[in-house]
């Protein structure tokens, strides 16, 4: 078991707090709302020195959307529709996307 070893307390490589809890579908729900109501000051502090910054905060809240979009229930639709004005374009039309998945699905 080469790989298969438990990582020191405090290291760089273990999972931040924000991911602890997602191994769940509330969790990843949970998770997922958590990335779209971010401020960039909150992403940027919750990342740092992570590889994942070079991600931009937009890019993680459209990817966000999907998630909602795919396992989100009616209490994700509140977010999902903040997110309709989001300035980027690409997370506007993902959020559009998971609330006519989620409506459709509540029909």
């Amino acid at each position: 078991m080469k790989f298969a070893q438990a990582l020191p307390e405090g290291s760089p490589f273990a999972a931040r707090a924000l991911f602890r809890e997602a191994n769940s579908r509330e969790g990843t729900r949970a998770l997922a709302r958590e990335i779209l109501i971010m401020a960039p000051a909150d992403y940027a502090a919750a990342f740092k020195g992570s590889a994942i910054k070079r991600a931009k905060l937009w890019m993680l809240q459209r990817n966000a959307c999907v998630v909602l979009g795919n396992v989100g229930t009616a209490g994700d639709l509140a977010v999902l529709e903040a997110m309709r004005l989001h300035e980027h374009e690409v997370v506007r039309e993902h959020a559009a996307w998971a609330l006519a998945v989620l409506g459709s699905s509540s029909d």
